[in-house]
């Protein structure tokens, strides 16, 4: 294992900056790209009050009252897991439905379903600031509605980790959120023809 932030040469090669600055080159026939994710976060006043799905994992306590922002499955997981646990759930998510790109009649079963636990739903609804108040976290909404939170968690999507690789050193193409294009006939062969 080599420890650094890895930059690609060309087709063999990758520049590797170690913590201490200096650089190493290594070579190899084929090059794995890897680099997972990170969350992202909406950008509206108080938006460092957020946590995301990687700071949810390691709460240290449970939350008595949760605001969820987003329609997507972590944020259906995160508000099915806490309020099994007990929390008061309010999720809010862009579309009519949750779970963008399923299947209408299982996303209209989920978002029944959710409900019936108890969950507050909010769709076509957005937040448009967070601020810190003695009882919690005030949030307000497009609709002008205001809640007060013990956490919020943003799961709005998750971008990867590809913008420092110099991925047009050998023509890997990415998509506007920098995720690396692939073909349609298999999801491993890259945008970059084997050389």
């Amino acid at each position: 294992m080599i420890e650094g932030a890895g930059s690609i040469v060309d087709a063999h090669t990758v520049e590797v900056t170690q913590p201490d600055g200096s650089k190493q080159r290594h070579t190899t026939k084929h090059i794995l790209i890897a680099t997972g994710s990170r969350a992202t976060l909406v950008d509206i006043p108080g938006k460092e009050l957020a946590i995301t799905s990687d700071e949810a994992l390691s709460l240290e306590e449970l939350p008595k009252r949760a605001v969820i922002l987003g329609g997507g499955y972590i944020a259906v997981e995160f508000a099915s897991i806490w309020k099994g646990l007990g929390a008061e759930v309010d999720l809010f998510y862009r579309k009519e439905l949750p779970l963008r790109g399923f299947d209408d009649e299982m996303r209209t079963v989920v978002a029944s379903n959710l409900e019936g636990r108890g969950i507050r739903l909010h769709p076509g609804t957005n937040l448009t600031e967070l601020s810190k108040t003695a009882d919690g976290i005030k949030v307000v909404t497009d609709k002008g509605d205001e809640l007060i939170a013990d956490v919020v968690l943003f799961a709005t999507g998750r971008a990867p980790n590809s913008n420092r690789l110099n991925l047009e050193a050998v023509g890997v193409e990415v998509d506007q959120i920098g995720a690396i294009k692939v073909y349609l006939l298999s999801l491993f062969t890259l945008s970059v023809p084997p050389s």
